[in-house]
């Protein structure tokens, strides 16, 4: 399981979106789902913010996505005041069973 937040002398804090990426990239390795994915970075209108913590939320998506240029994406966002922030997305060629796993495989580690 990735941890979103973490304890600090009795009080939770969120962690750096970068280091909860590095975590489910991890995660990802050990269940060989990343020999599926193209790429799985962090958003780019997170990539300034990497350092900041991980979003607030009311609930994370993870989903498999159809590209217009071939492929399949993996979004994984966060939804709060129903808006909703991509904050990492991946890319595989290996089909859409293939994005469904990986975003799953997302959605449980992130206890979504």
């Amino acid at each position: 399981m990735v941890i979103i937040e973490a304890s600090d002398r009795g009080r939770l804090i969120r962690r750096p979106i970068k280091d909860v990426h590095a975590d489910l990239k991890t995660a990802l390795t050990r269940s060989g789902l990343d020999d599926s994915l193209d790429y799985f970075e962090i958003a780019i209108g997170k990539k300034k913010t990497e350092n900041v913590p991980f979003p607030q939320f009311e609930w994370l998506s993870c989903s498999p996505v159809t590209g217009k240029a071939g492929g399949h994406y993996i979004y994984v966002g966060t939804v709060s005041k129903n808006r909703h922030s991509l904050v990492f997305v991946g890319k595989t060629s290996k089909g859409f069973q293939a994005a469904c796993e990986i975003a799953n495989m997302c959605a449980e580690q992130l206890s979504a």
